[in-house]
């Protein structure tokens, strides 16, 4: 299946090259709920990616777990459009907890990236990526 193959293959597979290379820090955008036992796929392929990556050993592993991701997207999926319409409607303080704008996680990993940690895994929820990525003249994508 397409989904596997970009999600879970793509992933790991960057992951690995990313070792080979050097790579010290390792961020990972994974999901909300991820759960490598899930009965639901998308879940179970999330959290099987997260622990197959952490089996890398990287110095550093950030693990941001976004719940939905609110962007405009080429192709048609009609159940994320009506997801992000419901959740373009309802008040930002509720919205926030349970979806994020794209732009917010890119600078939440950005910013991750540069800052200094002596954490070796960090999981990083919405209300995280949220503090972390908040547009305040920090690093812009």
């Amino acid at each position: 299946e397409g989904f596997v193959r970009v999600d879970r293959d793509y992933v790991l597979k960057s992951a690995e090259l990313a070792k080979a290379g050097g790579c010290k820090h390792f961020n990972l955008l994974s999901s909300k709920g991820a759960d490598k036992s899930s009965s639901f796929l998308y879940l179970q392929v999330k959290g099987e990616v997260e622990a197959r990556v952490e089996e890398l050993n990287f110095d550093r592993y950030s693990i941001f777990r976004p719940g939905v991701l609110l962007c405009d997207r080429q192709e048609s999926r009609p159940g994320e459009w009506l997801i992000r319409k419901f959740f373009g409607s309802l008040p930002e303080s509720w919205a926030s907890g349970h979806s994020v704008p794209v732009m917010t996680v890119v600078r939440a990993m950005l910013n991750n990236a540069v800052r200094p940690s002596d954490k070796k895994k960090e999981l990083l929820d919405n209300e995280a990526i949220h503090d972390l990525g908040k547009a305040d003249g920090s690093l812009k994508p």
